[in-house]
């Protein structure tokens, strides 16, 4: 018996045999599978070729996609627009944002004062700390200054054009800026010229109402130029930089329902310093205060936690009063001093014979404590 040796299969039968035959069909011819797999291998790189060619830019010439594709212009299918994606964060994006946000809070913080309790007012301690608002009786005639530089405790400079200021007219910026903490500076702010009154605590009637249109045109009049090592720089504005009224407010008889605006600079937020270079008073104190002298002590004083002993004309000096002679200086400021005792904001205070003032806090409301 002749031994026969099976054939071995051919390159198409062993491809054939590792993809497996479907029952009942016809066996594959030798070299058809061979074939079958390059035709399955040009299909995949045409199926490549066209997923690269969709990322192509918008309005790139058809021609050229068609090329590369195979297509015809004639009657070929109309390509499907790929919907665009978002543009990718780039690295650096969200620190931009978060450093325009702060940008943003800073300069919004700069226009606004900080907030504090309604029994209490606030100002800059250059302006309670120098003659800007002398402490000269109201019988004297106001001098007209003119880039003037007034006397000033410590290292700052305070130069003054306008009409004289006195304690008065504190009160009302005093009060302004009390209303203007809850909004920002710049922005009008509304009150009734009879509540005003009454928060200063004066007399009703057409009268005082007249009285505070003049204070209030005159803290419009006014140019002041600060400067001082904390600043870095001079700052030059107006006290209160527009002031309007209603019409007929000095007509007896008339409604105390009007409603006067005014609107501050946003650089006096500067001067505050977000609080740390104000000054917060107890208002009942300074409104039972009697004199003028007496309101700038309270002032001056409160802007020291522990105040250093001074003499007698120095203070005099520094708060726009003149005096003819040393015991006239020694005598305003006891009586002051004393007054200073009555209403409850010094604790002890001392003239000696020398004129030397030394003085000791009663430690009441907080100068930092706000709502």
């Amino acid at each position: 018996m002749k031994d026969t040796k099976p054939d071995e299969p051919t390159n198409g039968d062993l491809f054939a045999n590792q993809i497996g035959e479907v029952e009942g069909s016809s066996p594959p011819k030798p070299g058809h599978g061979l074939k079958a797999a390059r035709r399955r291998a040009e299909a995949a790189n045409k199926a490549a070729e066209l997923t690269e060619d969709s990322s192509m830019p918008f309005g790139a010439d058809q021609d050229e996609r068609n090329r590369s594709t195979g297509a015809h212009s004639a009657g070929s299918a109309p390509d499907v627009k790929k919907a665009a994606e978002p543009t990718p964060r780039r690295q650096g994006d969200g620190l931009k944002a978060a450093q325009k946000r702060a940008q943003e809070a800073q300069e919004n913080a700069e226009k606004r004062l900080s907030k504090w309790a309604e029994e209490l007012r606030e100002a800059p301690n250059e302006a309670l700390r120098c003659a800007l608002f002398t402490a000269r009786n109201r019988n004297v005639k106001r001098e007209q200054l003119k880039a003037y530089e007034v006397s000033s405790y410590g290292n700052s400079k305070v130069f003054y054009t306008g009409e004289e200021l006195r304690q008065d007219d504190l009160d009302v910026w005093l009060q302004v800026l009390h209303l203007a903490r809850l909004q920002e500076l710049g922005t009008p702010i509304r009150f009734s010229p009879a509540q005003m009154k009454k928060d200063l605590k004066w007399p009703y009637g057409v009268k005082h109402t007249a009285r505070l249109m003049t204070i209030l045109t005159r803290l419009k009049a006014t140019a002041v130029q600060f400067h001082s090592e904390r600043l870095a720089k001079g700052v030059f504005l107006s006290l209160v930089r527009k002031f309007e009224y209603t019409e007929g407010f000095d007509t007896p008889g008339k409604r105390g329902d009007d409603e006067w605006t005014v609107e501050l600079e946003p650089e006096i937020a500067t001067l505050f310093g977000s609080g740390f270079y104000s000054t917060r008073l107890e208002w009942q104190q300074r409104m039972a205060l009697p004199g003028n002298l007496a309101k700038w002590l309270h002032g001056f004083y409160a802007s020291h936690s522990e105040p250093y002993a001074l003499h007698a004309e120095t203070l005099l000096k520094h708060a726009g009063s003149k005096v003819s002679t040393p015991g006239k200086a020694r005598q305003m400021v006891k009586e002051a001093l004393n007054e200073l005792v009555t209403v409850g904001f010094l604790k002890e205070a001392h003239c000696d014979r020398s004129g030397k003032v030394t003085v000791e806090r009663n430690k009441g409301l907080s100068k930092k404590t706000a709502t």
